[in-house]
């Protein structure tokens, strides 16, 4: 049937195929113009709509209909008609449209980071607070990311993260990981009070004012154990310590409780200090962790996306 705007030779021998020889199979382009030709009703709107010329446009519907062995439109007067089998092609041509826009549209959201997934293993401390603050705050703006957080002592996070399994892990120091693979971050550890304890007085605290104190800390052999143990030693100041526990979260609560002052790190406990007080403390001691990152796997653009806000909020100090 001749279709509006073509030469019946053209829809024969201008679509690049040799007579008598029906082409591989449809191509993208002719059913976006088969698409705006049912939608808009004439050649010369779905040309401006598909921003072709209207010989352009002609040309790819005869393709197609070449293609496929079917006769698409008739023409009735000055107008085109889309024929019967033309109306349930439509269907099945927008459904094949809408689902390579749909493809094309998450592979700009991957691309962007906008759609992917994170998944983190982490020490108890990060993961029960700050993680879940970052992750969801990271996630506002990308509703199709999928979060997970598994908790685990640092002493199997590495052994997670090994599965690759896993985005990225947190761990304290020391670990048993390649240096290559990981990124330290550093603290300065402040000590923690009871609203309203005498010591609050002073602008910092050494040793020599905690002698005797009740201590909360963390278990024997810690590094902040062992580091607090040597500082006291070296000021020959009696370090009291009566509650060991194994997380700083833990620790903060004791200490709000009136029962004990401890040493904590200021960033990764920071959730947890709204009922005590807080002073420097000297000499310093430093509490670390790190991001573990796969050994054999490439990170995501979504993961390598939150690295930065971990990196920034591990940094400055701040979660926002």
């Amino acid at each position: 049937m001749p279709i509006e705007g073509i030469n019946p030779r053209q829809q024969k021998n201008d679509c690049g195929w040799p007579k008598k020889k029906l082409p591989e199979g449809m191509r993208l382009r002719q059913l976006e113009c088969f698409r705006a030709l049912m939608l808009h009703g004439t050649m010369t709107r779905a040309a401006e709509m598909l921003r072709m010329s209207q010989p352009a446009v002609s040309t790819t519907i005869a393709a197609l209909e070449h293609s496929i062995g079917l006769t698409l439109f008739v023409r009735r007067g000055s107008r085109l008609h889309p024929t019967p089998e033309a109306q349930l092609f439509y269907v099945e041509a927008s459904k094949a449209l809408d689902a390579i826009e749909g493809t094309a549209q998450a592979a700009r959201e991957i691309r962007s980071g906008r759609r992917g997934s994170l998944s983190i293993v982490a020490y108890p401390n990060v993961s029960i607070s700050l993680l879940p603050r970052l992750m969801s705050s990271f996630a506002a703006d990308r509703p199709d990311l999928q979060l997970k957080i598994i908790t685990r002592p640092s002493q199997a996070v590495k052994e997670l993260i090994s599965t690759n399994t896993f985005d990225i892990a947190i761990s304290e120091l020391p670990t048993n990981y390649p240096i290559s693979h990981m990124e330290v971050f550093s603290f300065d550890c402040v000590c923690v009070l009871p609203k309203g304890h005498p010591l609050c007085r002073f602008d910092t605290l050494t040793p020599r004012e905690l002698d005797g104190i009740p201590f909360v800390t963390l278990f024997k052999g810690d590094p902040l154990y062992l580091s607090t143990a040597a500082a006291f030693s070296k000021m020959n100041a009696a370090w009291n310590v009566i509650v060991e526990t194994e997380f700083l979260t833990s620790a903060c609560e004791f200490v709000a409780s009136g029962h004990g002052v401890g040493l904590i790190d200021p960033v990764i406990s920071a959730a947890f200090t709204d009922k005590v007080e807080l002073r420097p403390f000297e000499p310093t001691i430093t509490y670390q962790i790190a991001i573990l990152y796969p050994i054999h796997d490439q990170l995501s653009r979504v993961a390598l996306d939150f690295v930065e806000i971990l990196r920034k909020a591990f940094n400055d100090g701040r979660v926002d």
